[in-house]
């Protein structure tokens, strides 16, 4: 029986020795020197780095880039590794055991790269083998501490080329946080500052980069060229923003424009072409020695649109001429084989393809070389990429992503509120189309972002593993990514739950971006989805303390930065403003019980700024000022004029005094002259329905004494028949289905205090489900909701089918078509059929809930066709005509990406009793999230979540 081959990295107190020849990468050594801290980390013993090879060790580590240096090349002479299989190969590593390498040495490991960054990312592969996460500086996860590391040969094996080419993160809209935090630490946007950021790009397996620009200039404030050299040490490719042209920053424009220099002083081509030439020029002598991808083109100053034209074929003819002169410029000063990157964002979409009679220049030969890098609607969803006859362009294409944005209708920049689910639904769909050169995110501060930011970089550099053939990619990535933070320290059942806990609490945060959270989002009766809300917030809470409290000792640092401060701030947002709304509804209904609201809105303000302070201080200040973002209540796109939510204080009555209403309801009934006040409840004539709560209160002084009184009823019951009332208590009115009567039933119920009394008119009678389809939904009050993923029957076809997505959008699901690329005809596409049962014939409004997804061409649709009762089909556009994609201007989709849902009306004749209808695909892009049906005669009650989905058959 052939024995294992293991390696014994570090055992009885001695750790192996590293080589590093003295002709490898100085990048590659200077890796390796981290390399050695991590593995001191777990050891508490700083492995030796060598230049040669000893003969006194009997275990030893090689690090070697292929072509660098002479002992990879003896072990391939000698037959005792094959370098072929990373020679010639883009960022390829190689790890491998191999024994006797030498005289004197018992086993050697080998890491092996095709070139500089291969070989890094292979000693960082090494580094996460042993339990070191990327995240070990920024997330604050510390390793395990092992008494000694045996690598198994699994270990061994050829990494794959990258899935997309160049891979990277953009650090935006830093102030105040990014800001503050690195002129308090690092003395500015330097070189040592950018040390740490190129580690974590470089341990995700990035390599592209575009550098913190608001008041910065990368290639000036190392000091000096420092940080360049550092990236150019490492490997790392630099770019620049999508309105930064020829390697220069856009900050760099104010310190060397002026009517006394060579570049004139205004930042217009029409105006000052020679100029702009010229600054153009000595920015690519100064930064084209070093690896970069040069951003082309030109915008305005700070992200806005180009001065000095008037018209639309102005702007084409001007672009194209400056793309021009670039050309040139980078062929004449620069390295003409450098990537060329031209950001089609914003405006420029428009000079790309043109409008109307006017054509673009996307056709141009101009751009044939250059990257084509399209952009989200910087809400996260899709818009133009590229179509069948662009395929073909030689330079490629990109995609400009968001996690982070600073901007129309509102901005979201303080903790992450990106589902894993959102990421992979729209970049795999990125991916099919063809986009696959570039990949940037907008990472904002970097901090707080750590989790989305590792699952992108994962998706970009193996797509095979975690992109489209994986359609449980965010949950399978989610646990791995916790088991990489506590390697060894948590259990397979905690995985899972704090997995959960990820899961939802980024879910709920993302249901309305927090700085576009008010008191007025959630309705606070209305289906009772604020009570639902903080149900959730604290549930959420409750499992973010228990996993504080149990957690071993060496995870709480990595826990504490990377999931609890985030969601738990995030929570007690959410919580600030859900008891602002329900202060305001109380009080607007005369109960004191809103003054214990605004208590609990104040407490929130103040735990809101006590968890500000608390990270602030944490780890000894390491992340003092990543606190400071602004995020409560955002009046306009940014921060200027937010506030704190409003407090209400209602004066008791001058004695005790009887308010009953229905918890869903915003009326409220007290005493009467004549007749008491009614309350109606029909809840039990529905299937599904088992109890309904009556908030009974006091909005006077002291207490009052309250009594239930009813005839004896077989089929109910109440959770109290007597109370005293300091503020507000629920009654529970319980229906018991079994003893329902076969005919309507109604039964009266006194609610009173001996002076004030309130009926309740309960209605009941038992339905007979029994002949109903299975997934029959069944109406109640002219209403019927459906999620997406509940349908009767799922009709796929050859030409395409339906994919579910999990823990997707705003309820939790989605359905979409697959291919993702292909568009279908009306009736053509796959299909899902939905029963509905309802008690009379009549005209109902049908309202499709789908995900704020974007044309994927320009002046595309967005289209479903629907058929109902096996009638004609019909097509439908889920977006308006003037819709545009990115545009605040656009009302339709500044509601979409706030709200986090598209909703599209449309009136159907449904009969009485079970209906189908059935949904066919249509427009690629396209994903249904719930049906909601209901009759035209009937007032829908404001809400933002809408009503929980109706009982159904199985």
């Amino acid at each position: 029986m052939m024995r294992e081959k293991t390696f014994e990295l570090f055992k009885d107190g001695t750790c192996a020795s590293i080589i590093v020849e003295t002709e490898e990468y100085e990048g590659v050594r200077k890796i390796a020197e981290k390399s050695a801290k991590d593995m001191y980390q777990i050891t508490g013993v700083l492995p030796d780095i060598v230049t040669e090879k000893t003969e006194k060790s009997s275990n030893m580590v090689l690090y070697t880039t292929v072509g660098k240096g002479n002992l990879l090349e003896q072990l391939y002479k000698q037959g005792k590794i094959d370098r072929k299989d990373v020679s010639g190969k883009r960022e390829v590593y190689g790890i491998q055991i191999v024994e006797h390498p030498w005289e004197g040495t018992e086993k050697l490991l080998v890491v092996y790269g095709s070139e500089k960054r291969g070989t890094i990312y292979g000693i960082f592969a090494l580094s996460e083998q042993i339990g070191v996460s990327p995240l070990v500086f920024w997330g604050d996860a510390k390793p395990k501490k092992q008494a000694e590391i045996v690598l198994e040969s699994s270990i061994e094996g050829v990494s794959k080329e990258p899935s997309v080419k160049y891979r990277g993160f953009f650090i935006n809209d830093e102030w105040p946080c990014f800001g503050n935090w690195t002129f308090s630490h690092f003395d500015g946007f330097t070189a040592k500052m950018y040390d740490k950021v190129f580690e974590l790009l470089l341990r995700l397996k990035g390599n592209y980069l575009w550098p913190a620009m608001w008041s910065s200039s990368f290639a000036l404030d190392g000091p000096g060229e420092e940080s360049a050299k550092l990236a150019d040490m490492y490997g790392v490719i630099m770019g620049n923003s999508h309105h930064e042209p020829c390697l220069r920053a856009s900050e760099e424009w104010d310190i060397y424009r002026g009517e006394d220099t060579p570049y004139g002083n205004k930042w217009n081509y029409v105006a000052n072409k020679e100029g702009l030439l010229n600054y153009w020029r000595d920015g690519l002598i100064r930064s084209s020695q070093y690896e970069n991808i040069i951003t082309m083109g030109m915008r305005g100053e700070r992200d806005s649109v180009m001065e000095g034209t008037k018209t639309l074929q102005d702007n084409i003819d001007v672009l194209k001429d400056i793309i021009t002169e670039q050309t040139k410029l980078i062929e004449t000063y620069g390295d003409k084989n450098m990537p060329r990157l031209l950001a089609i964002y914003k405006e420029v979409e428009r000079y790309f393809y043109g409008e109307g009679d006017i054509p673009g220049f996307r056709n141009w030969e101009g751009l044939d070389d250059i990257i084509l890098m399209f952009c989200e609607d910087n809400y996260g969803n899709m818009r133009t990429l590229p179509d069948k006859d662009m395929l073909t362009h030689k330079g490629g294409f990109g995609m400009y992503y968001h996690f982070d944005y600073h901007g129309s209708p509102v901005s979201y920049e303080w903790v992450n509120s990106t589902p894993l689910t959102k990421v992979w639904e729209q970049m795999t769909e990125c991916y099919e189309y063809g986009v696959r050169e570039v990949w940037v995110v907008n990472a904002g501060d970097l901090k707080g972002n750590e989790f989305p930011l590792s699952y992108f970089m994962n998706l970009a550099y193996d797509f095979d593993t975690w992109g489209s053939s994986n359609k449980e990619s965010a949950s399978l990535f989610t646990k791995q990514w916790l088991e990489m933070q506590f390697y060894g320290r948590i259990t397979k059942e905690q995985t899972a739950q704090l997995a959960s806990l990820l899961t939802v609490g980024i879910w709920l945060t993302n249901l309305r971006k927090p700085e576009a959270l008010h008191s007025y989002v959630y309705h606070p009766a209305h289906f009772r989805e604020t009570d639902r809300m903080l149900e959730n917030t604290k549930l959420i809470i409750k499992t973010l303390d228990e996993f504080r409290r149990i957690l071993p000792e060496d995870c709480q640092d990595g826990y504490y930065s990377m999931i609890y401060y985030p969601l738990r701030s995030a929570m007690n947002l959410m919580q600030m403003h859900l008891y602002a709304g329900k202060n305001e509804h109380y009080a607007k209904q005369g109960k004191k019980i809103a003054n214990q609201y605004a208590h609990l809105v104040t407490k929130s303000i103040q735990l809101d700024k006590a968890l500000a302070e608390e990270f602030a201080t944490a780890f000894d200040g390491k992340w003092k000022g990543m606190e400071m973002a602004q995020h409560i209540g955002f009046r306009k796109w940014n921060e200027d004029g937010c506030r704190y939510p409003l407090r209400i204080k209602v004066e008791p009555f001058d004695r005790p005094r009887l308010v009953v209403s229905r918890c869903e309801e915003e009326a409220v009934h007290v005493k009467n002259y004549g007749q008491p006040e009614q309350i109606i409840i029909r809840d039990f004539m529905y299937p599904g329905t088992e109890w309904v709560d009556i908030e009974v209160a006091n909005d006077g002084i002291d207490s009052l004494h309250c009594t239930v009184k009813a005839k004896e009823c077989s089929w109910l019951k109440f959770s109290w028949v007597e109370q005293e009332i300091e503020e507000q208590e629920v009654l529970r009115v319980t229906c018991i289905p079994d003893k329902l009567p076969n005919e309507m039933e109604n039964v009266q119920v006194e609610i009173t205090d001996g002076d004030t009394t309130v009926e309740l008119s309960i209605f009941g009678q038992k339905k007979d489900t029994s002949l109903l389809p299975n997934m029959t939904f069944y109406e109640k009050d002219g209403m019927v909701a459906i999620l997406a993923h509940h349908y009767a029957k799922m009709n796929n076809r050859e030409s395409g089918e339906w994919m579910i997505l999990s823990d997707y959008g705003k309820k939790g699901c989605g359905l979409k078509a697959e291919p993702v690329t292909k568009n279908f005809l009306a009736g053509e596409g796959p299909s899902l059929t939905y029963r509905i049962m309802v008690e009379q014939t009549g005209t109902y409004t049908l309202e499709v809930w789908s995900a704020p997804s974007n044309p994927l061409e320009v002046g595309g649709r967005m289209d479903f066709a629907l058929r109902v009762n096996q009638e004609n089909i019909q097509q439908v556009d889920s977006v308006p005509e003037d819709y545009v994609g990115g545009s605040p201007e656009s009302e339709a989709w500044s509601k979409g990406v706030l709200n986090q849902i598209h909703k599209t009306s449309i009136e159907l004749t449904l009969n009485k009793g079970v209906n189908e209808i059935e949904l066919y695909a249509m427009d690629a892009g396209f994903v249904l999230e719930e049906l909601f049906i209901y009759r035209m005669d009937i007032k829908v009650p404001e809400s933002y979540l809408g009503p929980c989905e109706s009982w159904h058959t199985r």
